[in-house]
Parts: structure tokens; C-alpha cells; sequence
């Protein structure tokens, strides 16, 4: 299914454009739309949509994209950013290898920093996790990323601070790493806005019924699902609470660890953020099971989660004893029921998209999203990467993607 637009000074219907040439007629000829409309209108300026507005436009796409309040203030803005390639599906491993490169390669793609930083990622689990773990990596081996099971002696070759003792399968990737998540959804909607697309802030859209496109794409995350119900379609997303500490290490601490997801009893994962501080979270997917009002989530984390988390941390890493809290903050994960995303034609409808339900893995996806959506819109299918797994309509069907291997939430 795609939707081709003609150059409207000739007065083309949709007809009369060859299949997969939407975008395709000169910019200069059109005359100027109404503020909610355009060719293809993206809803949501998290890095899902903005990701989504610059490769459309860069193929010539009248894009305009709607944001209720400011680029990133959502989830995305609160997101830890770290960008690495470990997954239990061959689909999701393929694109985040696309991810990495994008955001390793930001600003040749897109002409600003994201502020990447490589900082490797060790991925660490203690007795009965090791065949998933080694099974997890070598599901992302075969789809290109570069990953190494290693053993105690060489994990404390990386980093001796981390207590290893119980540790029974380790997993090291060492060009993984963290972006800031404001400035690349500032780069993805700078480089659609040069290509041509209109980037509106402040600007809240109750359903899409209101707006005027060929085609619409909806990335707003949990609150996809309200824009799109009027259309008789039920995205199940469950709005999930997730809860970050900054940790200001000692003064004598030495060097930034890299990332660190500890699968353990622990459940918790560690990164570097800004010189002397690391953010906590966790990797316990059950807080998945209380929803919250999207709209109504704490500001901070609550006191009893900021314990558990130096508990855990000073676990794994007792060398940061004599460090503390220096602030936290909650945001929101738009999770649905087999913790993947929906990306794809909504069904019942004949021009709109939703690419939303990504559980926390938002982020790092968000480069090859924007472009398997741009192949879905201006092509009829997605080329790059076959999303039929992530079909928004399995949900109905009970078509769920295959039982998570992860046996834990999300990194990122």
C-alpha cells in the first residue's frame, strides 16, 4: 500500500503518478497548504517522528510534522539513549545494526552531532541465563553485530571495578554507545526541515480525522493509541513508569565505566552520563504491569526505587561507595503486550500509518524506522527491512511476535 501525490499546478490525481513516485515532482510548483495539511503529515516529534519527517523529505515528500508541545519533551527527551545491537529477534538485531551506524555516523547523515559516545556495552548474567544470553548474541552476530562472549579475565581487563564473582556468561560490544537524545531528534527534524518539511510545535492534534494528507503517520507513542481508536483500531500500549537515578561517583573513582546490563538477581542497568556521574535504571520488566496516566507521570523516581538502585549498584560496583544521588527522573514507555512495536498500515484504513508500541526501544530503532516507513508510504512496502512480524494487526489476530527471549525489560 503506498500513496502517490501528483504536482498539483497540473491538477494530477493520485492515478495519474507512477507507483512509488510520491514526492517526486518539483517542490517550487505547489501552492502553499493550510497548516494541518501537506502530502504526508507525521504525528509526534519524539525521535520516532523526526526520523520518519527527514526521509521522507529527503525523497521529496511534502512532509509536515506536528508536535503537541516541543521536539523530544516526551519519552524521548527522558530516554537514556544508549544505542547498542543485542536482541532476541533477527529483525529488531538488523535494525538496530542499521541504528548504530546511523548514529555513529550522524553527522555525515544528517549535518549536526547527536553527541554520540562510544562506550562499549557489557552485558553480564549469572547461572541459567548464559544459553540465552550466548543465544541472544549469536542471533545478532548473524545479523552484523560486532559482539564477544568473554570470560572473568578479560571483562576485568575492561573494567576491574565490577564484581564478577557471580557473574557465569559475559557478552562485550565494544562500538556500542550513548547519544544525547535531544539533539538528535533536533538533527533528524533540522535535516527534514531542509529538505523541505515543516516542522510544527505547540501543535496538538486530538485524531486524525482532522487532519488533511494523503497519507498520515502517527508516532506518538503511548498516545497513539486515543489518535487512533476514532478509526476503529485498538493499539494496546500500556503507558509503563520508568524510573532513572544520577549517581555522582566519588571523587577518586577514575574513568567512566561502559554501559553495563546486569541480568542477575540484580536486574539493573548503569551508564555514563555527563564527566562524574552515571544514570541507574532497571531491567525488571514488572513495572510494566501498573500503567500509569501518560499524563500524570512523576516528575522523579520515588525513594524506595533510588535505594534499590544504589543497592544493586553498589553490589556490582562496590568502588562507587561514597557516592549518592544527585537527582532522577521518570518517563514513559508506550509497551505493548509482546514488548515490540506496531509499524505498519492501521487496519481499516487505506492511508495511515502508526509506527509506535516500541516498549522502550525507541530510540535506537528510530534510524531505520524513518526509513522502513519511507519505503511503506512512498513505495507500497518496506524494502530495507521486512516488518511484516511487526504487523499493527496481530494484535487481533493473536499473531503475537514469538515469546521474548530477553527475560528482562529494556536497555534504553
Amino acid at each position: 500500500m503506498g500513496y502517490f501525490l501528483g504536482n498539483e499546478a497540473q491538477s494530477c490525481s493520485t492515478a495519474d503518478v507512477p507507483h512509488g513516485q510520491l514526492g517526486s515532482q518539483r517542490r517550487g510548483s505547489r501552492p502553499l497548504r493550510p497548516r494541518h495539511s501537506a502530502e504526508v503529515i507525521v504525528v509526534g516529534g519524539g525521535c520516532t517522528g523526526a526520523s520518519v519527517a527527514a526521509e521522507l523529505a529527503r525523497r521529496g515528500v511534502d512532509v509536515l510534522l506536528l508536535e503537541r508541545r516541543t521536539l523530544a519533551s516526551g519519552p524521548t527527551g527522558r530516554s537514556s539513549a544508549i544505542v547498542r545491537q543485542l536482541y532476541s529477534q533477527p529483525l529488531l538485531a538488523r535494525m538496530a545494526v542499521h541504528g548504530l551506524d546511523a548514529y555513529s555516523r550522524f553527522e555525515d547523515l544528517y549535518g549536526v552531532s547527536c553527541g554520540f559516545v562510544h562506550t562499549g556495552v557489557l552485558w553480564a548474567t549469572e547461572a541459567g541465563g548464559r544459553a540465552t544470553l550466548e543465544r541472544n548474541a549469536a542471533t545478532s552476530r548473524a545479523a552484523g553485530a560486532a559482539l564477544e562472549l568473554i570470560d572473568r579475565d578479560r571483562l576485568a581487563g575492561i573494567d576491574g571495578r565490577i564484581e564478577s564473582a557471580d557473574l557465569d556468561g559475559i557478552c562485550f560490544e565494544p562500538d556500542a554507545g550513548c547519544c544525547d537524545p535531544y539533539l538528535a531528534t533536533a538533527g533528524f527534524a533540522a535535516a527534514a526541515r531542509r529538505a523541505g518539511a515543516l516542522i510544527a510545535e505547540e501543535a496538538p492534534v486530538g485524531s486524525v480525522d482532522e487532519l488533511d494528507a494523503d497519507a498520515i503517520v502517527v508516532a506518538a507513542g503511548v498516545w497513539s493509541a486515543g489518535l487512533l481508536e476514532p478509526l476503529g483500531y485498538r493499539l494496546p500500549v500500556a503507558a509503563a513508569r520508568a524510573e532513572i537515578g544520577r549517581w555522582r561517583v566519588p571523587a577518586d573513582y577514575g574513568e567512566p565505566p561502559p554501559v553495563l546490563a546486569d541480568f542477575s538477581r540484580l536486574g539493573f542497568y548503569l551508564k555514563p552520563a555527563e564527566p562524574g556521574y552515571l544514570e541507574v535504571g532497571t531491567l525488571d520488566p514488572a513495572h510494566a504491569a501498573d500503567p500509569i496516566d501518560p499524563d500524570a507521570c512523576p516528575e522523579g523516581a520515588d525513594s524506595e526505587t533510588l535505594a534499590r538502585f544504589r543497592d544493586s549498584l553498589l553490589t556490582r560496583v562496590p568502588s562507587l561507595r561514597g557516592g549518592h544521588w544527585r537527582g532522577s527522573w521518570s518517563g514513559v514507555y508506550d509497551v505493548t503486550p509482546d514488548w515490540h512495536p506496531a509499524i505498519g498500515a492501521v487496519p481499516g484504513t487505506d492511508r495511515v500509518y502508526v509506527a509506535a508500541g516500541f516498549s522502550g526501544h525507541g530510540f535506537k530503532l528510530a534510524p531505520a524506522v524513518g526509513l522502513a516507513v519511507s519505503e511503506l508510504v512512498c513505495d507500497g512496502a518496506a524494502r530495507t527491512f521486512d516488518l511484516a512480524q511487526l504487523d499493527p494487526g496481530r494484535f487481533e489476530r493473536g499473531e503475537l511476535v514469538g515469546e521474548s527471549q530477553y527475560g528482562y525489560s529494556v536497555l534504553g
